[in-house]
């Protein structure tokens, strides 16, 4: 007679427990029965009682039981989960291996039983054997066909069995802390694969071209290794969302393989030898370079002297764009930077910026635009001014700048909330707006109304130094009554906007082609080595009132061309030496009568060492001058004849001449950030009617 099959088998023993259990329903009897009868039956003094909750070990409480390996598996037949970590493990145990191997002829089905019966058991879908001293994985692993996780991270293993190539399901893959030179081959064949670690091994060289064929990938970590190269088949891992690369020994991180992950959220470089960023940028086809999930971006201490391998004689901000719309936190510390270049431009969402221990002189370009910024690290740079600017940015919560010589603040201010309120209280007492009053004075005369539309205005510089007052784009003088001066044209046609167009020269046919008879002239950001005289040829003697050609690279200051309209004049951030001409020259008469409405001149950022003494006749209406951030060292009083508003900040000036406090017409002026130390710092903080008076008390009687 055949034996019954085992389907029979486990019917009849699941007939015989639903009899039981129907018998137990109307039979009760035992000791608990007759115990809960009696706690029941109301008899006088007999109370219920709960048994005390037995009190855990200090082992149990800590998690820290060292259960048996036959514990440990029969736990995992009923989780999914087998973890044997720490154990001082040479090899994964043979009953691991075995934990699903079950003899018919040993099968016993009793589902009264009160452990885990072989027909309940599930899955394995994590091994964990993490932190042992394992050489070796057994072919067997190909058994546990559903895992989706093996961490092996601390071990000593130097290669992998072919059969885990069977593993169709292995989503991550932990082999962190081993023993691998190379990596193994039956490794890309693992194109499930969403998460690899293999950091803190013995990898060298270039990166295995291979790992190209886990297209998959979400997650890379191969920290702590010695590689000097990636390979370009990188690009083929488009799903990559975190990629972590520090301590290694690469020379370079080419923008050719980030450019290909738009999901990465977390790019690791720290700790490497890479003397630029984004390498490659300038190979890019398209506008630039485009992260627009990455939100995270660690580079310190990799010996950084550059964003970019750009030629730095090209303007920041001409650069390709590196686009990082969502990037909350720049890590950048201990490196050799001096500029950040045009990584700050397009980071909307900023939070955290981390510059200490760099090559820093000031407040790097865009810094001043991020209105997100909570946090920023400029400890131990060579920083000398802070700019004023910084006090409005008001969710900045933290602002480290200790082990910067700094000038224009004084050493008892150590706190954030200390520098901002000082910084408040100065741009309360800064520059007021423009100089409405001449604004006025002008459309009064010819019953003109601005009519220049807001979007038609100059955009700032976006290095946000004190400015003395920009100037309104509707702004318009008026010849004096003179038969002889030009006619005016009383509207505009259009403005003329040539900003960020790369140019090193241009010509009145551009310019004609661009508009006609504007009023308004913008050149910023482009590589011009002189000034245009193509905009006097054009309509200089007609119609313009404001130019603006801040951030090029113009070396002489216009003198011979005739602006006879022109109010504003902003030649900040450019390489001028001198304000007198080529051949050092006094030619004030004629500057006069070329410029005889110009009220504001901003000139800060270039390399002036002196403010010429001809200035009020060569400048007749001059209101504001912006001369900060150049390195004068002397002043004249005669050249501030007139002056309203006076900008010397961030300059070598050694002492502050007495009579300087007889031109009385200054209502603004500002000499942080220079070398003198009379008058002291608490005179300086009580503003300008306080210097002005401290300096007339000290003119010899």
């Amino acid at each position: 007679m055949s034996r019954p099959s085992v389907r029979e088998t486990i019917a009849a023993a699941r007939a015989r427990m639903a009899n039981n259990q129907a018998q137990s329903k109307t039979i009760r009897g035992g000791a608990a029965d007759e115990r809960e009868a009696f706690m029941s039956s109301g008899v006088p003094g007999v109370r219920r009682t709960t048994p005390a909750a037995r009190r855990q070990t200090d082992v149990e409480v800590l998690g820290h039981v060292q259960k048996s390996i036959k514990s440990l598996i029969a736990n995992a037949k009923g989780t999914g989960i087998v973890n044997i970590s720490s154990r001082d493990l040479t090899e994964v145990p043979h009953e691991i291996w075995n934990m699903y191997t079950v003899d018919p002829d040993k099968v016993v089905i009793d589902f009264n039983a009160t452990g885990t019966a072989w027909y309940d058991a599930v899955d394995l879908t994590r091994l964990i054997a993490a932190d042992n001293k394992i050489t070796f994985i057994g072919t067997r692993i190909q058994e546990f066909g559903a895992l989706t996780v093996v961490d092996f991270h601390g071990n000593e293993l130097t290669d992998l069995p072919e059969e885990i190539g069977q593993l169709g399901r292995l989503a991550t893959l932990n082999l962190s802390s081993n023993k691998f030179t190379k990596l193994p081959e039956v490794l890309f064949t693992l194109t499930t694969l969403l998460e690899l670690q293999l950091a803190n091994n013995q990898l060298s060289g270039t990166l295995d071209p291979a790992i190209g064929r886990l297209n998959k990938v979400e997650s890379l970590d191969l920290t702590g290794n010695q590689l000097t190269d990636l390979p370009p088949e990188l690009v083929q891992l488009k799903s990559m969302r975190k990629l972590k690369l520090s301590k290694n020994k690469l020379t370079s991180l080419p923008v050719a393989v980030l450019a290909k992950m738009p999901k990465l959220i977390e790019l690791e470089v720290s700790d490497n030898r890479m003397a630029c960023l984004f390498s490659g940028l300038g190979e890019l086809s398209g506008e630039g370079l485009n992260l627009p999930a990455l939100v995270r971006l660690d580079a310190r201490n990799t010996g950084l002297q550059r964003i970019t391998d750009i030629d730095s004689s090209m303007d920041d901000i001409l650069k390709p764009t590196i686009n990082l719309p969502a990037v909350k936190e720049l890590l950048l510390s201990v490196n050799s930077l001096n500029n950040l270049e045009n990584l700050l431009l397009a980071t909307p969402q900023l939070h955290f910026l981390d510059i200490r221990n760099n090559q820093f002189t000031q407040i790097p370009l865009g810094v001043l635009d991020l209105t997100t910024l909570r946090h920023l690290d400029m400890t131990s740079n060579h920083m000398e001014h802070i700019p004023t600017e910084l006090g409005s940015m008001y969710d900045l919560t933290t602002f480290d700048w200790a082990g910067n010589p700094v000038r224009n603040v004084p050493r008892t201010c150590t706190t954030t909330d200390a520098l901002m309120k000082l910084l408040r209280q100065r741009q309360e007492n800064d520059f007021p707006t423009p100089t409405d009053t001449a604004r006025v004075e002008a459309l009064a005369v010819t019953g003109n109304q601005p009519d220049t539309p807001p979007s038609s205005r100059p955009s700032q510089t976006p290095v946000r130094e004190r400015s003395s007052t920009p100037v309104l784009a509707e702004a318009q003088a008026v010849p004096a009554a003179n038969s002889l001066s030009p006619k005016k044209p009383t509207r505009p046609v259009k403005n003329l906007n040539l900003t960020k167009k790369m140019l090193k020269d241009v010509s009145v046919e551009e310019i004609m082609t661009e508009c006609c008879e504007p009023q308004i002239a913008i050149l910023d950001f482009n590589l011009l080595t002189s000034f245009p005289i193509a905009l006097h040829h054009a309509f200089g003697t007609t119609t313009l009132t404001q130019i603006s050609i801040h951030h090029n690279k113009i070396s002489e200051f216009p003198l011979q061309l005739s602006f006879p309209f022109l109010v504003s004049l902003n030649l900040s951030d450019n390489l001028i030496t001198t304000l007198s001409g080529s051949d050092g020259s006094d030619e004030s008469a004629t500057i006069g009568a070329n410029f005889p409405k110009l009220n504001e001149l901003q000139i800060s950022g270039n390399k002036l060492t002196e403010i010429p003494v001809w200035m009020p006749k060569a400048f007749p209406a001059l209101q504001s001058l912006n001369a900060s951030r150049n390195k004068i060292t002397a002043l004249d009083p005669v050249s501030f004849t007139g002056l309203q508003f006076l900008d010397l900040s961030s300059n070598d000036i050694g002492s502050l001449p007495p009579l300087l406090g007889n031109v009385r017409t200054i209502k603004s002026l500002n000499l942080d950030g220079n070398l003198f130390r009379v008058p002291r710092r608490q005179v300086m903080e009580q503003g300008t009617e306080a210097i002005m008076e401290y300096l007339r008390d000290r003119i010899p009687a």
